[in-house]
């Protein structure tokens, strides 16, 4: 029997009364789909996806982090899941993101946050970093602290495709193949995983926004002389299995920064959140007390 995508109704966290979720507007009229939970009283921790997926990363994050007194938040960037999908030129360009990000933390009012952040998200979030507003930064398999393979100088040549079509082309076995792509040796993706990941895929709108970004975003490696701007205690963690961010010259890169730190997880893929989650938190809580 053939699968049929998820209604956003069912998407996680559905039922779970620890997670809140809202909706927020940007300054710029853009509207995001936020996840919260912890005491409010709590230190600001954001959470922030890479790209082609959802908030859903850090389903085993949320509330560990929470638990532990932490008022976390974590939300679909623009182009995914239930958020907005902008396509207006130039909308997924790293300074274009960064901004939407600092608008996300104006309209939550958090002055400097704690942000947490995975793969093109990392990209981002650095820029947030740089601009001043971010109290600490922990970066997972980011995006210009590594090489990106060079499948992507394919992408000036993926069509613009626009309607209705586009989601057809994006079959349920698609999403099976990316997980097994971001994945190393650590865990294993469940079939729920898989639905999750591929119910965003529904909406065409989506879809021409993440191949847009594929076009917009800068995928390249940081330089070091940037690198060393950011002056805000920084963990940097990859997986030794991550086969779309290489870290082969990352350990450099960190020792840039002055308050750099860089781990690596054994057998990790690109989402060593979701496979070795009590490590990855172990971590995460560990750097936040340092």
């Amino acid at each position: 029997m053939p699968h049929e995508r998820l209604p956003p109704e069912q998407w996680w966290p559905a039922g779970n009364p620890a997670i809140a979720r809202r909706r927020v507007t940007l300054a710029d009229g853009t509207n995001l789909r936020v996840l919260e939970a912890g005491p409010p009283s709590g230190a600001a921790v954001v959470l922030v996806h890479g790209w082609a997926i959802t908030a859903y990363l850090w389903r085993h994050n949320i509330e560990a982090l929470a638990r532990a007194g932490y008022h976390v938040y974590a939300c679909d960037m623009p182009g995914h899941g239930l958020s907005d999908a902008p396509h207006e030129k130039g909308s997924y360009t790293v300074a274009t993101q960064a901004r939407r990000l600092v608008m996300l933390l104006d309209a939550l009012q958090l002055d400097r946050p704690t942000l947490v952040a995975q793969s093109m998200g990392g990209r981002v979030a650095f820029e947030v970093a740089l601009a001043g507003r971010v109290e600490r930064l922990a970066l997972f398999g980011a995006v210009g602290f590594g090489q990106v393979r060079p499948a992507r100088e394919l992408v000036p040549f993926i069509p613009d495709i626009r309607g209705d079509l586009l989601s057809i082309f994006f079959p349920r076995s698609a999403a099976e193949l990316m997980q097994h792509r971001v994945y190393g040796t650590l865990g294993r993706f469940s079939e729920r995983d898989i639905d999750e990941y591929w119910a965003p895929s529904q909406f065409p709108a989506v879809l021409r926004a993440q191949l847009q970004m594929l076009r917009e975003f800068t995928w390249t490696a940081l330089d070091p002389a940037v690198v060393a701007r950011c002056a805000v205690p920084t963990l940097v963690v990859f997986g030794t299995n991550d086969r779309t961010v290489r870290s082969d010259a990352t350990a450099a890169l960190v020792a840039a920064m002055p308050q750099g730190r860089f781990a690596l997880i054994e057998g990790g893929g690109h989402v060593v959140m979701e496979e070795a989650p009590e490590q990855i938190n172990a971590l995460l809580l560990e750097f936040f007390a340092a």
